[in-house]
């Protein structure tokens, strides 16, 4: 227990440990083991009732074996376990009722010979081990994911006990991660946080308490902070100690961190990795490890006191009180937040010098900031808007969510739905709206700051921007690009007719057969509507075509209509 489940060995392959197979005979033994039995499936063996087998994953896993199979139309692993009484009943119980992206879902429970099995996600791209991020990336992408699939496991009763680089998994997306493997998990039993087992621990990865037989939701959380040093540096700072060494180092040191690590990094690691535990129960006393709370309030930007760095460490950050809008600042990530999303007022005080002067009270590189926006909009006429929704992510580079003239959104794919829900709503009010975005290409300047890595994203979003000039300087009808923008973007995959949601295109088919066999006019109406006298597909499903990646049908078929 405890080895990584690593899902796609292309993206994660590592050697397999050499280890003497006499002791892994008499462990088999003793623990109603037959490896050979678990391992020897064939492909196209049905298991679970509908899971096709397809192939055995080459990964290393002391606890079962994985396979890559399917239901016809998609790909999902089978992790069948080499022993008969392997998962814990409560754990799947609990997982079951999880409902969260962040948290790789159990699809289905079931044996194969008597031995448990478990169909979860396949994940392509691979978990996170090996890989490096540099601090945005953690804190833009990875600490917001694992933190809120840590509070949806705590939420439903379960310690993780394993959390490590292997154990996260990217999704499809390339933005989000979810947790996974939960094979020697725990549920807490009834409200109390304390477990007294710790098999198939990693010790590089786990907090003090656990060498004495705790485990919490703190516990997590610690190994959490040792992720993100080993996400960022390559290497975890016990990576060359032995067990006994590291539970005597982690009892009594802080983490040695590398000079180009920013104090930034540094502060959630140390508050993550905090070694004491005496006052977690104390939500008022600064000295306790950071939990989902504490990690979600650091994202948004707020100033907390480090455990262990003591109560004046509650002035770092500090600003003297800034007045918006009958509210007293003292944090500059609050007071950006609260601009955003007062976007008129914001700009008036702005612009009108009175933010640049409270900064250069007390934060000279914030007031140059300021006064250097303010400089620009005296040259650019016309250019407010644009020139102000730079300066909040300069302010507050950990700003999340996309904001523009007051509107809010969570990020992107928020943004993505919002726009699809309109245009199925027939809701043109945002129509200029969508064109001041699209006009000042914020859609691939965000990407850049928010998810500066992601090639594909990036394409997309200029993909959509030139759509837009395009469309503009022609002068021919936006909605196209609007439709693109909002499958690209929200990653929907659901046609909208009619009222009828439809997935694939053989539902696109059936459907059309049933309004055949309704009436023949209704169904050369629909016909006219998705595809013009002009051969011009409906913007709606051409773009939706292309969002379930069916663009080589579509040039193929474009290419017949032209011939």
């Amino acid at each position: 227990m405890g080895n990584e489940t690593v899902i796609n060995p292309a993206v994660n392959a590592s050697a397999p440990t050499e280890i003497n197979s006499d002791v892994i005979a008499e462990y088999n033994r003793q623990n109603n083991i037959d490896a050979d039995e678990v391992a020897e499936i064939a492909a196209g063996t049905i298991i679970c009732d509908k899971y096709k087998i397809q192939n055995q994953l080459e990964v290393t896993s002391g606890e079962a074996d994985l396979f890559l199979c399917t239901d016809e139309k998609t790909q999902f692993v089978a992790k069948i376990y080499k022993r008969k009484f392997a998962i814990k009943k409560e754990v799947i119980d609990a997982l079951l009722k999880i409902d969260s992206p962040y948290v790789a879902k159990i699809y289905t429970t079931g044996t194969y010979r008597g031995y448990p099995v478990e169909i979860l996600p396949y994940y392509e791209n691979g978990s996170l081990q090996g890989r490096r991020f540099s601090e945005d990336e953690l804190i833009r992408s990875v600490i917001p994911c694992v933190n809120e699939g840590l509070h949806a496991l705590h939420e439903a009763g379960i310690i993780h006990k394993d959390l490590k680089p292997s154990n996260i998994m990217a999704n499809s997306d390339g933005e989000t991660y979810s947790i996974i493997d939960f094979g020697i998990s725990s549920v807490i039993d009834n409200g109390n946080t304390v477990l007294v087992t710790k098999t198939g621990m990693t010790p590089e990865y786990s907090a003090p308490e656990t060498f004495k037989n705790l485990f919490l939701k703190e516990s997590d959380y610690y190994s959490f902070g040792i992720t993100l040093f080993e996400l960022f540096c390559g290497y975890t700072p016990y990576a060359n100690l032995q067990p006994d060494e590291i539970e005597q180092y982690v009892s009594v040191q802080r983490i040695p961190f590398p000079e180009n690590m920013s104090p930034l990094f540094q502060d959630i690691i140390s508050a993550l990795t905090y070694h004491d535990i005496s006052y977690r129960n104390n939500k008022n006393n600064p000295n306790r490890r950071w939990t989902y709370e504490e990690v979600k309030k650091w994202l948004d930007g707020e100033a907390l006191v480090i455990p262990g760095e003591g109560i004046g460490n509650a002035g770092k950050g500090m600003m003297p009180v800034y007045q918006f809008l009958g509210e007293d600042f003292t944090d500059p990530a609050l007071l950006v937040k609260a601009m955003a999303q007062n976007w008129e007022e914001g700009k008036k005080q702005l612009f009108r010098g009175m933010i640049t002067a409270h900064f250069k009270t007390w934060n000279q590189e914030l007031a140059r900031k300021c006064l250097a926006a303010e400089e620009e909009a005296g040259r650019e006429n016309g250019k407010d808007d644009i020139i102000y929704w730079k300066l909040l992510y300069q302010i507050n580079p950990k700003l999340k969510g996309f904001y523009w003239k007051g509107k809010t959104y969570e990020g992107l794919p928020a943004f993505g739905r919002d726009v699809l829900e309109r245009l199925w709503d027939k809701d043109k009010s945002q129509y200029p709206f969508y064109n001041s975005i699209l006009a000042e290409r914020l859609l691939s300047q965000y990407v850049l700051m928010a998810a500066p890595k992601n090639e594909k994203l990036k394409k997309a979003a200029e993909a959509i921007e030139d759509s837009y000039e395009l469309e503009k300087n022609n002068g021919t009808d936006m909605q196209r690009t609007y439709f693109l923008m909002a499958y690209t973007l929200s990653g929907q995959k659901l046609l909208l007719l009619d009222g009828e949601q439809i997935r694939t295109v053989g539902e696109l088919a059936s459907y059309m057969r049933t309004v055949l066999a309704e009436s023949f006019e209704k169904f050369e109406a629909l016909c006219h509507r998705l595809v013009d006298y002009d051969g011009n597909l409906d913007f709606q499903l051409e773009t939706w075509l292309l969002a379930i990646g069916k663009q080589k049908e579509l040039d193929k078929w474009r290419t017949s209509m032209n011939e």
